[in-house]
């Protein structure tokens, strides 16, 4: 038996570990190599979400995108991927939540913005702002259960959920 995890688990967001099995060893090289590849585009997914959805220009350090990888956790008895390591991402990009799930916050200093348009835009201290959230985590998630899913089905062979653990 061939196991798949595909570590992001939040319990307060309803996200669990994506955990599948193969059942027939005989596709177990070309199962890691497939959900590698499936872990390194989802991480490449996310972050076009993200640009996709900027209402501001990007800036320059881009850290958000740059804290959202995919690497290998284990390949021992099967595959693990990470995408999108937490600490990392609020070690460098600690907004990240906000960006995901939408806030609203309070600025603490006076700033200028830059805006799409080429604007600037002068926010005072104390304004509140309000972030529409993206989901970028949350429609990754989906979309690499689904990929999964078709890739299996190719082999075929059935999800077998949390059988086997």
């Amino acid at each position: 038996m061939f196991k798949i995890i595909i570590d992001f688990k939040d319990v307060e967001k309803g996200f669990n570990n994506l955990i599948r099995y193969v059942s027939n060893d005989r596709n177990y090289f070309e199962a890691q190599d497939a959900v590698r590849d499936l872990a390194y585009e989802t991480a490449l997914q996310m972050r076009e979400e993200i640009n996709n959805s900027r209402k501001r220009p990007a800036r320059a350090s881009h850290k958000l995108d740059n804290a959202i990888t995919a690497e290998d956790l284990s390949t021992v008895g099967g595959v693990e991927i990470g995408i999108g390591r937490i600490s990392t991402l609020n070690a460098e990009a600690p907004y990240w939540e906000m960006i995901n799930d939408g806030a609203s916050y309070t600025t603490k200093t006076k700033h200028i913005v830059p805006f799409e348009d080429g604007e600037f835009r002068t926010f005072q201290v104390r304004s509140t702002h309000v972030i529409e959230g993206i989901d970028f985590v949350g429609k990754a998630i989906r979309n690499l259960d689904k990929e999964l899913r078709v890739k299996m089905e190719s082999w075929g062979e059935k999800f077998l959920g949390e059988m086997g653990k």
